[in-house]
């Protein structure tokens, strides 16, 4: 049986919503529905006012891989907590499409920004999985890992959202930025952890693909 938690987010919750957003190449229909919507200009702006962007570290294969290797990866410090570039009028503006690391932002009981969400860890175990799985297909497929939607803007599809922005640089530093995906090492799952994951890679490692 798949075991739910009892999410207590609601819509308007924005607490979560302070990292930089990392978006994963093929993940276009983010930046499509921007343009379904006719919300170029204003996403334009979102970008270039969001504040500078770090560089990680690490992609959570990469973490991964030296976990499993018994070294201990540098944590960076935390962000400066800013608004998301999605979110607009105290809702998320793609959240029909919303990149899955925001999709897996959820908390058992209310959080603040002085009080952090609180998630059960066969939650955070079967999110990081998902994660690394991702990121795998990533790397077989196409092998770059886009850090911040900015970073997509150099692409001809969204040219639309990049003439909106006109000093260029900071599009094209967005780009130097990626990172290259890395394939999955292993999975960084506790003895407790892994009969609760299991039935979750069971059900995605035997569904067959569709060409």
């Amino acid at each position: 049986m798949v075991r739910t938690i009892p999410c207590v987010c609601t819509k308007g919750c924005s607490t979560c919503c302070t990292r930089n957003v990392t978006i994963t190449p093929w993940r276009g229909a983010d930046l499509n529905f921007i343009r379904q919507e006719g919300l170029e200009q204003w996403f334009a702006g979102r970008l270039q006012i969001s504040g500078p962007v770090t560089t990680p570290l690490m992609t959570t294969n990469e973490y991964a891989a030296a976990c499993l290797r018994g070294s201990r990866p540098t944590i960076r410090p935390p962000e400066i907590l800013r608004p998301a570039p999605f979110w607009k009028k105290d809702c998320c503006a793609i959240y029909p499409v919303r990149p899955f690391g925001c999709r897996c932002f959820a908390s058992e009981h209310p959080c603040t920004s002085a009080e952090a969400a609180f998630l059960p860890d066969f939650y955070i175990a079967a999110s990081t999985t998902m994660m690394q799985i991702i990121e795998h297909l990533v790397a077989r497929i196409l092998g770059k890992y886009a850090r911040c939607p900015l970073a997509l803007c150099d692409i001809s599809t969204y040219k639309k959202i990049a003439q909106c922005i006109p000093d260029r640089s900071i599009i094209i530093q967005a780009r130097i930025r990626t990172r290259k995906a890395r394939p999955l090492p292993g999975f960084l799952l506790l003895e407790e952890e892994q009969e609760k994951v299991d039935l979750l890679l069971h059900s995605i490692f035997s569904t067959g693909l569709k060409e």
